[in-house]
């Protein structure tokens, strides 16, 4: 059995490791656009300040794939799949025959349609090519602009920083991180981004970017303009559909699947980014992998169902802790206990003694211990 997957992100790998723990037999085949053996996305923002290499931020190298007997095909775009053929159309002409399928293919960097969005000096952020050619531009400037106030634009922000570029935020809501904080945790957050050196326009809507001597400039709907040499846009993703299109297999926001990550198509598997289980494509790497995994074992044989993933986000930001699980706004039933100080911010959420959200910025050491009550639905309410 000859199993091919296209993406060599979280998702991809994890369905390659499955089919190999699986089957030592299966002929496996990752194709990649990247030149790159894995590495981890997350972390291509210590990639942009400096602060870790390509070779430090690849998680899977060259001899795991040796070594788990699975080939790699990098730098390699696969343009059109055709399931009555059992067969990709690879960039170049060359073409890809398959029994199974895993498209992981991932998503690319939305870019609003701003009039002067695709100007010099005016990036997206999620490859190490990516960074690459941000870092090239910045040699030289002084300031940045990054328009986009949620997870990457903040991390990006302080990744330009390290750069020695001074970096403000434009974010089109009234608060940053408007999918893992609530205000008074956003506001708590931008307090302590400050003294750290970063500036913020809230609420900013880009209204037009154009060239204004050697940098550019941004004009915002009801307020002043701005001006920065370089331009970095996070405005979330899309995902990379192009490759299926006239293929027959259903899409909406992503690739439609099912519990077991199969399309519609028989032999045709989607996870990660580019797939939308239940209405949702989750966007985060932690999904990825589970999803990739249930791929990768339903393609070798194994009947797994994925059940869905708890939005949960983890990460550090110059220092700066925060844990975003489950629902961090109270719905209907919901009772919320909040707690707050210098540098601090906690909230939790209760649907009668079940934990449903919680927010940890300062000091996110519970966030293990918080997802799996969560997860569990089990009674929660002696939490302090």
């Amino acid at each position: 059995m000859r199993v091919v997957i296209i993406g060599n992100g979280a998702a991809g790998i994890a369905a390659a490791g499955a089919i190999r723990e699986k089957s030592k037999d299966a002929e496996v085949a990752v194709i990649s656009d990247e030149a790159y053996f894995h590495y981890s996305r997350p972390r291509v923002i210590e990639f942009l300040a400096g602060k870790a290499s390509a070779e430090e931020i690849t998680v899977k190298k060259e001899k795991w794939y040796e070594d788990n007997n699975i080939g790699f095909l990098p730098g390699v775009k696969a343009e059109k799949i055709n399931p009555s053929l059992k067969e990709i159309l690879l960039s170049g002409g060359k073409t890809e025959k398959y029994d199974k399928l895993v498209i992981a293919a991932g998503a690319y960097s939305f870019v609003p349609p701003i009039p002067g969005s695709d100007s010099e000096g005016v990036f997206t952020l999620r490859t190490i090519e990516d960074a690459k050619k941000i870092m090239e531009h910045a040699k030289g400037k002084k300031k940045a602009l990054a328009i986009g106030g949620g997870l990457l634009g903040i991390e990006s922000a302080m990744s330009m920083s390290a750069l020695g570029l001074e970096v403000t935020v434009a974010e089109v809501f009234d608060r940053l991180l408007p999918r893992q904080l609530d205000s008074e945790g956003a506001s708590v957050l931008q307090s302590m981004l400050e003294k750290k050196g970063l500036k913020f326009l809230l609420p900013r809507k880009t209204l037009k970017i154009e060239k204004a001597g050697e940098n550019l400039k941004i004009d915002f709907e009801g307020n002043d303009p701005a001006e920065a040499g370089l331009i970095l846009i996070s405005a979330g993703i899309r995902c990379n559909l192009a490759l299926v299109k006239d293929s027959g297999i259903e899409t909406d926001k992503g690739i439609k699947v099912n519990g077991f990550m199969e399309t519609n198509v028989p032999d045709v598997y989607a996870c990660g980014d580019i797939a939308e289980f239940n209405g949702r494509v989750y966007g985060i790497w932690p999904a990825s992998t589970e999803q990739g995994g249930v791929a990768g074992l339903n393609a070798a044989g194994e009947k797994k169902e994925y059940k869905g993933t708890v939005m949960a986000t983890k990460l550090k930001v110059a220092g700066i802790e925060l844990a975003s699980i489950g629902n961090i706004e109270k719905g209907e039933g919901e009772t919320a206990r909040t707690e707050k100080g210098e540098g601090f911010y906690r909230k939790l959420v209760f649907k009668e003694k079940a934990l449903t959200g919680a927010i940890l910025l300062g000091d996110a050491k519970d966030y293990s211990k918080l997802q799996k009550l969560i997860k569990s639905g089990e009674d929660a309410s002696g939490l302090k």
